[in-house]
């Protein structure tokens, strides 16, 4: 075989191969992008593992600061009614006992007119009996005033509907119109607050006098 024969024939066979290397090519290419394709997904899913299980972790820590809350709401509310029930009943005692105090002191009154009235069986002194009956009486009147209670002024002033209360209304010529002239049951007011109307008789001026 001459030499040109022996270059055709291995052109020959080196043309032939080309086509086979190409397939190979394009299956190790095939094959690379599947494994690249692989390890795609499997980081896809890696990573959705590990968000899950950072949700996961979330979810517990989230769920145990809600019972943490919820026991501390219930423990708050059982205090809450417990003040209420404890502070309604102390209201209570406070509304029975208010006058606790007042009638303390009125007790002492009240049995210094009992020995009042058990000395005036047996005496004759009226003038005796009378000054004691006062001292009671300045004594009663002082303890209502420590305790806030004030007379509403009534004689000679204007009459005022919010400390009067008007019974009738008379000629004067002392007592201008709308005067209160005369005082038939003292008014009182406890601290700021009118408790008793005064009750007054209301001047309507001088009588008018005909020229006939």
């Amino acid at each position: 075989m001459t030499d040109k024969d022996k270059d055709n024939k291995e052109k020959s066979s080196l043309n032939s191969s080309e086509p086979e290397r190409y397939e190979e090519d394009e299956e190790e290419l095939e094959e690379k992008k599947e494994m690249e394709l692989e390890k795609a997904e499997s980081g896809i899913e890696r990573n959705k593992e590990v968000q899950v299980d950072l949700l996961k972790e979330q979810l517990e820590k989230t769920e145990k600061e809600y019972k943490v809350l919820e026991d501390r709401l219930l423990r708050v509310a059982a205090e809450f009614d417990n003040y209420k029930k404890r502070t309604a009943r102390e209201f209570q005692s406070i509304i029975k006992n208010a006058n606790e105090e007042l009638i303390s002191q009125l007790v002492e009154t009240l049995d210094n007119f009992q020995r009042a009235l058990d000395s005036a069986k047996n005496s004759s002194d009226f003038e005796s009996f009378h000054k004691g009956v006062e001292l009671i009486y300045q004594h009663f009147k002082d303890i209502l005033v420590k305790e806030g209670l004030k007379e509403i002024t009534a004689i000679g002033e204007p009459f005022d509907p919010h400390y009067h209360e008007a019974v009738m209304q008379q000629e004067s010529d002392k007592f201008p119109d709308g005067t209160v002239m005369d005082e038939i049951s003292k008014g009182y007011m406890l601290n700021d607050k009118v408790i008793k109307h005064s009750k007054v008789i209301v001047s309507k001026g001088k009588k008018v006098v005909s020229d006939q």
